[in-house]
């Protein structure tokens, strides 16, 4: 079983990722990650078990919407749950994750969507999924029927409001519902991936990964939930998958790190994103040079990723001079791609002729198969 990571080094990638996360009242997050670390000893040992779930919790939270996230998603998925024999500990464990939870994901993520009531509705809903089915399956080898049936009523009543979600964002606004069927595809993934690799086994546990497994597509048990996981992978195969995988060249320029206003938005819609590196205070010429740098180098990695070219086209559009004032930034081998077809096609599409043209794509994605 992996030891995982120590506390200080922990607090120091969240510090090096999101420091302005920490900033403001100590509560919540905040409180958790600013209190004095335990000793590695402590922090490793049994008695400081669930203060190491609750920091890795929180760590993950912070930097999850980040450029460079935490890595600690086996610990808080798997391996920490394995580490408890004791049902009392378990429930309070479980309370751990209740908290942490019920914290607002807005502050810290940029792609967070506002329901009708006001609740938000993000990846980070799929984390929680996931580190609760980590504790479903524990308490499933314990016989903690007490926790199996809080964590399985927890889990069915999220994914009963994902699901209607979705069905509401049928009928409203193409991006939204585009982005809706993306935060739904990415949270039944997260859930699938822990319960298909359960070590709990016997009846009650098949029946529950059978609930759980692979929701948003024909052979899991969608049907329950009105297709509408079925509908949100399909919308999100035929409109945003490939813009929504980690945006990894983008983890070179640190200088995105310095700001909350600078967490990446939901791909492919990045054109207000490039805008807001082109004109934001705590960036300079060569931060923003070295942004556009790594824009480029994504996008000659993977020219079929429309989101990097709606980012040079905010960039371009918003910053004084254009392009050209920040070629001498860019790699020799990259200057001339600047004035390349692909480039100026995309700085010629307006953010509002690209979202109709994506809105487009989800008519057709709405009429086409979705089972």
């Amino acid at each position: 079983m992996s030891r995982g990571i120590a506390p200080k080094l922990l607090l120091m990638q969240v510090a090096n990722t999101a420091a302005w996360a920490l900033e403001g009242a100590r509560e919540g997050w905040r409180a958790v990650l600013t209190a004095p670390p335990l000793e590695d000893a402590a922090w490793f040992a049994p008695a400081g078990r669930l203060t190491r779930l609750e920091t890795m919790l929180a760590a993950h939270f912070c930097t999850v919407g980040t450029f460079v996230p935490t890595d600690v998603d086996a610990q808080i998925r798997h391996h920490v749950w394995r580490e408890i024999s004791d049902p009392a500990e378990l429930a309070a464990a479980c309370d751990v994750i209740d908290r942490a939870a019920a914290w607002d994901p807005r502050p810290v993520s940029a792609r967070v969507l506002t329901l009708a009531d006001g609740s938000p509705l993000s990846g980070h809903d799929g984390e929680w999924l996931s580190v609760r089915a980590g504790a479903l399956s524990r308490a499933l080898e314990l016989g903690a029927a007490t926790e199996v049936d809080r964590l399985s009523a927890t889990i069915d009543a999220e994914l009963t409001r994902e699901a209607a979600a979705m069905m509401a964002a049928k009928r409203g606004d193409a991006t939204v519902g585009m982005m809706t069927a993306t935060v739904l595809a990415h949270n039944m993934g997260d859930l699938s991936r822990v319960v298909d690799e359960w070590p709990a086994t016997g009846p009650a546990a098949a029946a529950l990964q059978a609930r759980y497994s692979r929701l948003g597509h024909p052979d899991g048990d969608g049907s329950r939930h009105g297709g509408a996981f079925m509908l949100a992978g399909h919308v999100n195969k035929a409109c945003m998958a490939h813009d929504n995988h980690r945006y990894l060249p983008l983890r070179a320029p640190r200088a995105l790190r310095c700001s909350r206003e600078l967490l990446l938005p939901m791909g492919p819609f990045l054109d207000g994103w490039g805008a807001t590196v082109a004109r934001h205070r705590g960036l300079t010429r060569e931060d923003r040079g070295d942004v556009l740098a790594a824009l480029m180098e994504g996008h000659a990695q993977d020219p079929g990723r429309a989101g990097y070219l709606r980012a040079i086209a905010g960039l371009a559009r918003s910053h004084a001079g254009g392009l050209r004032t920040l070629e001498d930034r860019l790699p020799a081998r990259t200057r001339k791609a600047i004035a390349s077809g692909p480039i100026r096609d995309a700085i010629a599409v307006s953010p509002e002729q690209f979202a109709a043209r994506m809105a487009n794509r989800w008519k057709a994605a709405l009429a086409g198969p979705s089972r």
